[in-house]
C-alpha cells in the first residue's frame, strides 16, 4: 500500500464540519452544507500535474466527471464538486481520487491497475479551492445513508503501508495464474530466500500449485526459475527504476 501522491495532508478526515456554520459563512455560501460532520477524506496539496498513483492494485470503475446528482451514482459523489475523478475497486475498499486534471487520465474504466501505477495527474477541478488531490475510502458494505456518507478515515487504510509492499512491486509479472494475494505471498517468499539455496527453503513454502503454459508445475520449480530470472534481471530492474525516478523528478 502506498500514498496516492508523495505529499503531506493539509486537511484530514473529519476536519472543518459545516453543520453549525452560519449561513453567511463563505463555505456555506460557496458549497452549501456539504460536509456536516466534517471532511469526508484527506487532502494532499500538490502542484497541478503531479502523478496520481493507485494506492494498491484494483479495477477502475470510473474515470472523469460524474453527471446528474448525488443519487445518480452509487458512491454518492457530488458531480460538480469532485471534478475529474477516478474510482477504483481495491478489493476490500473503493478508493475515490478527486479534483484530477481533465484530459490527463492514464487509465480507463474496466482496466486493472497495479499498486503504484500512475492513473492520471492531479489538478484543480470541481469544488476545489486550490491544486490538490482529495482521496476518500468506501469500505466493503458501505451504507451511504450513514455517518460521513459511508466513508471511513483513509489513514486506517493507508496505515497498512509497508516497505515490503513497495519492494515487491517490481517483481509483478511472474505466476500469472495466481491471484494478486497469492502472487504477493509468493513474491515475499522469493525475496526472503533470495540469497539462500533452494534446498534451504522450508517445505511448507511449496504448498501452492501453479500453471505454466497450461501445465501444472510445483511452486518449488516456479520459484526456483523465478529466483534465477530475478537474479539475472535485477541490475536491469534497478537501472530502469532509477531512470523512471529521475524522469519524474525533472517533470
Amino acid at each position: 500500500m502506498i500514498k496516492p501522491v508523495d505529499y503531506e495532508t493539509s486537511q484530514n478526515f473529519g476536519d472543518n464540519p459545516t453543520r453549525n456554520l452560519p449561513a453567511d459563512s463563505w463555505l456555506i455560501r460557496t458549497f452549501g452544507n456539504y460536509q456536516p460532520d466534517g471532511h469526508t477524506g484527506v487532502d494532499y496539496p500538490c502542484p497541478i500535474g503531479t502523478p496520481i498513483r493507485a494506492v494498491t492494485s484494483g479495477t477502475v470503475l470510473h474515470v472523469g466527471w460524474f453527471g446528474g446528482s448525488y443519487a445518480d451514482n452509487p458512491y454518492w459523489i457530488a458531480p460538480a464538486f469532485a471534478g475529474f475523478c477516478y474510482v477504483i475497486d481495491h478489493g476490500d475498499f473503493v478508493g475515490i481520487y478527486a479534483h484530477g486534471q481533465e484530459g490527463q487520465a492514464r487509465v480507463a474504466a474496466g482496466a486493472r491497475v497495479a499498486e503504484g501505477q500512475i492513473i492520471g495527474l492531479s489538478g484543480n477541478t470541481g469544488g476545489s479551492t486550490g491544486p490538490h488531490l482529495h482521496f476518500e475510502v468506501l469500505p466493503n458494505g458501505w451504507i451511504v445513508n450513514s455517518y460521513m456518507y459511508g466513508r471511513i478515515n483513509p489513514t486506517s487504510i493507508l496505515g497498512r503501508i509497508t516497505t515490503q509492499s513497495t519492494t515487491t512491486a517490481p517483481l509483478k509479472g511472474f505466476l500469472m495464474a495466481l491471484s494478486d494475494k497469492q502472487q504477493a505471498d509468493l513474491y515475499n517468499r522469493i525475496i526472503r530466500y533470495m540469497d539462500a539455496p533452494v534446498s534451504a527453503v522450508p517445505k511448507k513454502v511449496w504448498g501452492i500449485p501453479v500453471l505454466r503454459g497450461g501445465k501444472k508445475i510445483s511452486a518449488l520449480q516456479e520459484l526456483a526459475d523465478a529466483k534465477t530470472l530475478i537474479g539475472k534481471q535485477q541490475a536491469t530492474i534497478d537501472a530502469l527504476t532509477a531512470l523512471v525516478k529521475a524522469q519524474e523528478v525533472t517533470k
